[in-house]
């Protein structure tokens, strides 16, 4: 039943104007009470004090009693709501107006009195009522003079039973239905205004709700429509705008896991083609001498022997870079870090090439800074970067071209450059260059590469804390870079 927030709000105002209505209905009647006694005291403070000026209750040590009862038959005909008392000086009763047995207290407390007659006490000041054993109502009272100070006290009760009977049915028929009726209108008017409120207030709620169901239900990428449009900085705002960035990087990811996903099927389709052109030829030059043997003289087989270990020290090359990446991209690929001369394993790595280069008519060059401090990082790793980059030089440099390694020392790092000579990289292939297998279709046939190398350089750099780099212009060569920290 109450399954939405705004039923539960809606509820929970409910009951909370009935709990206030209720404490206001018992603060009016109090306030009312103590209103009227107020009023009532205030009208007659100096009511006692007149009484006690034009009459002479007590003769010598006793009371007056004509004059007394003269007094109470008077009262009861100008005010027969009030109740007149004779106390003694210590506040026992003496005399009343009232009939046999309704009185029930034998005196009355004078701490009310001495307070009333001070005149710094705060009305309404309610006293001990003689017809109640527990019973306080407001009064007016003056002390008797006699011979010796005060003889008694003249002890008035304003608002007697019969008052407090006719002060109750004016209450019930027309004060407490008036305020009633005032009362349960502001709180209709609240719980209106509260229910508008809440509607407003949710509305952002559950159009927040129904854009997340809508988006939980499309199978789109990360431009997805029905983004939430809150801008300010309340909560459900911020809850919206969490929303936005959580529902912008799953699309995000759905498109980076499509992506991958084509990557996949292409670098299955790629190393498919690249394995079974090695795997191809060397069948074929096997079953050659299989079934040639007694026709092929000698120099002839060794010619198909050369070929079929070449295909597969190729297939082997393809198959160890796959192993390769495999570990860099695993937990089992670990960086030992230790301080080593950039410079010297340069020159280590060039010297190797040196003669490779010299056969394809390629100049050589290394550019050395003889101030490089070491740096810090795994040199196996980064002697196999150096030679997937200057291996894939030699690859696209033409003859008569140079291939140019340099080292030298920029803002505290070491930074270190592979550039060549070669063909350059279009622009629309830049992007792709160091992805797995990726290889242009120019190169494609007949190449003895598996298109692993750059994405290899590209992995150990990055469990280096370092970023590859590259420039390329057509057909006037192509520049890699990388930084290393120093020690």
């Amino acid at each position: 039943m109450l399954r939405t927030l705004y039923s539960r709000l809606a509820l929970t105002l409910f009951v909370l104007l009935c709990v206030v209505g209720v404490i206001l209905i018992q603060v009016i009647g109090r306030s009312s009470t103590l209103y009227q006694q107020e009023v009532a005291q205030k009208l007659n403070r100096d009511l006692a004090t007149y009484i006690v000026e034009k009459h002479q209750l007590f003769e010598g040590a006793g009371i007056n009693r004509p004059a007394l009862n003269a007094l109470f038959d008077q009262l009861m005909v100008i005010n027969p709501s009030i109740e007149v008392y004779l106390l003694d000086a210590a506040g026992a009763i003496v005399s009343y107006n009232a009939p046999p047995g309704a009185v029930q207290r034998e005196r009355v407390a004078l701490g009310p009195i001495r307070a009333y007659l001070s005149g710094d006490a705060r009305f309404p000041i309610r006293g001990d009522d003689p017809r109640s054993s527990a019973g306080r109502k407001v009064f007016s009272v003056a002390a008797v003079p006699g011979a010796a100070g005060a003889q008694g006290y003249l002890y008035i009760v304003l608002g007697g039973e019969q008052y407090e009977h006719v002060a109750g049915m004016i209450g019930s028929s027309y004060i407490l239905d008036s305020a009633l009726a005032v009362l349960m209108v502001a709180l209709v008017a609240a719980l209106g205004g509260g229910l508008l409120v809440f509607a407003v207030l949710t509305r952002r709620l559950r159009m927040l709700g129904n854009i997340m169901r809508r988006y939980s239900g499309e199978q789109t990428g990360a431009n997805v429509a029905g983004r939430y449009p809150g801008a300010s900085d309340d909560e459900i705002d911020t809850l919206g705008r969490q929303f936005n960035a959580m529902a912008d990087k799953i699309g995000a990811q759905l498109d980076t896991l499509r992506r991958m996903d084509s990557v996949r099927r292409e670098m299955v389709a790629n190393i498919s083609h690249d394995l079974r052109t090695p795997l191809t030829t060397l069948r074929g030059y096997l079953e050659t001498l299989d079934l040639q043997r007694d026709s092929l003289d000698e120099r002839q087989q060794r010619e198909y022997l050369q070929t079929a270990l070449a295909h597969s020290q190729r297939l082997a090359d393809m198959v160890e870079e796959l192993f390769e990446l495999a570990r860099l991209d695993s937990c089992e690929s670990v960086v030992y870090a230790e301080p080593f001369s950039m410079c010297e394993l340069v020159q280590d790595v060039s010297q190797k090439y040196l003669l490779r280069a010299r056969e394809k008519s390629i100049t050589l060059d290394v550019d050395l800074n003889p101030d490089t401090p070491p740096v810090y990082g795994d040199i196996g790793m980064m002697q196999r970067v150096l030679e997937n980059l200057l291996e894939n030089g030699l690859r696209h440099t033409p003859a008569d071209g140079r291939i140019r390694i340099g080292v030298d020392v920029e803002s505290g790092n070491v930074v270190v450059q592979v550039a060549d000579t070669g063909c350059g990289i279009p622009e629309e292939d830049m992007p792709r260059i160091f992805e797995r297998f990726y290889q242009r279709e120019k190169y494609r046939s007949g190449s003895d590469n598996a298109g692993l190398g750059l994405a290899i350089v590209r992995r150990i750099l990055e469990l280096h804390g370092s970023v590859i780099q590259v420039s390329s212009e057509l057909e006037r060569g192509t520049t890699f870079s990388f930084r290393l920290r120093v020690q």
